[in-house]
């Protein structure tokens, strides 16, 4: 395996681990289902830190790998048909109803999912076991001393466990990790160089803050004498003690004045951070989400018959209820509003799915004709349930969002759905063809055998894939094995690009189409590894092999071949070009569709910071695990510092 190769699936290994280290607030979905044929399976990703427990995880994988660099490479790959989410913010839904269940995955790790920009505060980085920060003006400084005291806090050239808050001017960060994952929690204010960083802890495990870095919420001590604190630059808050790091989880809103979490008795408990007590809401939640840019608590709870979802607004009232029997719920990537999946209230009825092709022969028949005359009064059973109405309870789901404190109905038939990642409530997810209603003389018996027929009629009859929004525009996507995850928007959500699958090779299918209009998609490239549109144009990389690939744009006729380590932005798609197959280091690019333009040599990795800003690591050796650090401001290069050992993900 040469460095090339080595390289490409140790990037692949980053993934997975900076996957390990999020916050444990992440993993709400891990808790406890409710019993039955129904799974309830819903996670809110936060902006948390690294958990103390999943780091250890991290230095035991380390542990297990062996002295060479190729071994440490080896892959270990999650496909997307496996998993969503994930995280960032990545949503994953489960929904297990008896006829199919859909399960996706985002994986974030360096790249931005789909394209995108992220807040440019500054960078942190780890060089001799020291914390460094450069704040995008002055030289780099040192910010603290002695990151790890024997616990692990990188992963080569990853490092977890400090970062700069999305808004404001704040970064946190840890030092003195111990073996158990315990470590000191710190701030500073990132706008004075000067300034002193503050202590808020000792013995923390997890940490997550407010977009703008006032307040901060984390857990600290050990086993069972846990604390859930609090931080608003003036005070520790002690929330709640008794917490298990290893099954509870927190969650704080994006303005840091709210704070959920999970207590060791199971209760969930809602509070105002700084103004008093904790309220205990429901012993019985089974999953909750606490909405980023609203504040609004969202559980989910046993009701009279099945599951409902409740909301809580954290001014003392009693929750609200929003919606009852459902069988899924998620917090959709806006922050704010809410898409959940429920049986109708209508039952399925007989006199919608039976064609009654029987009624004048049967009309003939007495006794004397035997056995047919035994299957005439099976039929008369049926015909009086079409009669009286009768009908019995509905497989397929309804499909609502929730936006603005109403419930939009968007899709009905549906098996499953789940959230597009854009600003904009759009859906996604199958839905069972339309039903051809059955003739009464293929039924063979009586009302259980319709019902098993019907049931075995939509798992055989296949599904429609549908992108949809709360204005009630329905799009079916077209092409065989439509992957629901793998779907882009355009910014200005004028068209849409998704995955499907080759019926012969198995490869992804790349397949545009325009949202709202009456054409079909068109298949654009085979063998794609991953797209998106960049400034309303699609780009995509496909015959990936080798840890090299190709780029493209759709409509285009340039191809740039040797690309990897690929990532997509607003303004174009940054790529490092002929990697050598002895470092992996190459030729850091970027290209717009029309022009391609160097901005540094000797590149391995790097991590865009948007509006055409990035930072990266050039001569990078795998075996030392050390490589000097440049930022690039949009129009040169500069050196930030030499063998350095990581750069802090965020």
């Amino acid at each position: 395996m040469d460095e090339l190769e080595k390289k490409d699936e140790l990037e692949k290994e980053q993934e997975l681990e900076t996957e390990e280290t999020e916050s444990v607030s992440e993993t709400i979905e891990e808790e406890p289902q409710p019993a039955g044929e129904e799974t309830i399976a819903e996670e809110e990703p936060a902006e948390g830190e690294a958990a103390a427990e999943e780091e250890q995880k991290t230095e035991d994988a380390a542990a297990e790998e062996t002295e060479t660099a190729e071994e440490a490479a080896e892959p270990a790959v999650i496909s997307a048909e496996e998993k969503k989410e994930e995280k960032e913010g990545s949503h994953i839904i489960g929904i297990i109803i008896g006829l199919a269940a859909f399960i996706a995955i985002l994986v974030y790790c360096w790249m931005l999912p789909g394209g995108g920009t992220v807040q440019d505060t500054g960078v942190l980085y780890a060089k001799d076991n020291d914390l460094y920060f450069y704040d995008l003006k002055n030289d780099p400084y040192l910010l603290q001393e002695s990151i790890s005291d024997g616990g692990s806090y990188h992963y080569f050239y990853t490092a977890w466990g400090a970062g700069c808050t999305e808004e404001g001017h704040w970064a946190y960060f840890l030092d003195d990790i111990d073996e158990t994952g315990g470590f000191n929690l710190y701030r500073k204010d990132t706008k004075d160089a000067s300034a002193e960083a503050e202590l808020i802890d000792n013995d923390v495990y997890d940490y997550m803050s407010s977009k703008n870095g006032e307040v901060v919420a984390y857990l600290k001590g050990k086993d069972e004498a846990m604390e859930l604190c609090t931080f608003d630059g003036t005070e520790v808050q002690t929330i709640q003690d008794g917490i298990h790091l290893e099954n509870q989880v927190y969650a704080l809103s994006g303005d840091g004045k709210y704070l959920a979490f999970m207590d060791a008795y199971g209760m969930l408990n809602a509070t105002v951070v700084g103004e008093g007590d904790a309220v205990p809401l429901t012993d019985g939640a089974e999953t909750y989400s606490l909405a980023e840019e609203t504040g609004i608590l969202y559980f989910v709870a046993k009701g009279t018959e099945g599951y409902n979802i409740y909301s809580y607004a954290f001014d003392g009232n009693e929750p609200a209820l929003v919606a009852e029997d459902i069988s899924s719920m998620e917090m959709m990537p806006n922050g704010k509003d809410l898409l959940y999946c429920k049986a109708p209230k209508e039952s399925v009825l007989y006199s919608d799915i039976i064609v009654d092709d029987m009624a004048e022969s049967d009309a003939a028949l007495t006794e004397a004709d035997g056995e047919a005359y035994e299957k005439k009064l099976q039929r008369d059973t049926i015909r009086e349930a079409i009669a009286n109405g009768e009908g019995f309870e509905p497989l397929l789901q309804e499909c609502y969002v929730l936006t603005g404190g109403k419930s939009v109905l968007v899709a009905n038939d549906v098996v499953s759905a789940i959230a597009v990642e854009n600003d904009r409530p759009y859906v996604i997810g199958y839905k069972a063809k339309e039903f051809t209603p059955l003739r009464l003389s293929v039924i063979d018996g009586g009302l259980d055998m319709v019902e098993y027929i019907y049931y075995m009629s939509l798992s055989y009859g296949g599904v429609e894939t549908f992108l949809t929004d709360t204005a009630g525009n329905l799009e079916a996507l077209t092409g065989y094995s439509v992957q629901p995850d793998s779907l882009k928007l355009s910014k200005d959500g004028r068209k849409a690009a998704y995955l499907t699958s080759d019926p012969n090779t198995g490869g992804n299918i790349l397949m545009e189409m325009e949202i709202g209009k009456a054409a079909e998609a068109s298949a654009v490239a085979m063998d794609v590894e991953n797209f998106a549109f960049v400034g309303g144009n699609l780009f995509y990389y496909y015959d990936y092999a080798n840890g090299e690939g190709t780029l493209a744009m759709a409509g285009g006729e340039t191809t740039i071949a040797g690309a990897c380590g690929v990532q997509y932005a607003d303004d174009a798609v940054y790529y490092i070009a002929d990697a050598d197959s002895t470092t992996g280091n190459g030729q850091l690019r970027y290209w717009n569709g029309t022009k391609e333009t160097v901005i540094g040599e000797n590149a391995f990795a790097f991590q865009y910071k948007g509006n055409g800003k990035l930072a990266y690591i050039s001569g990078y050796d795998v075996n030392e695990g050390l490589g000097d650090l440049y930022y690039y401001n949009g129009k040169e290069p500069r050196l930030l510092d030499t063998d350095v050992t990581a750069l802090f993900i965020y």
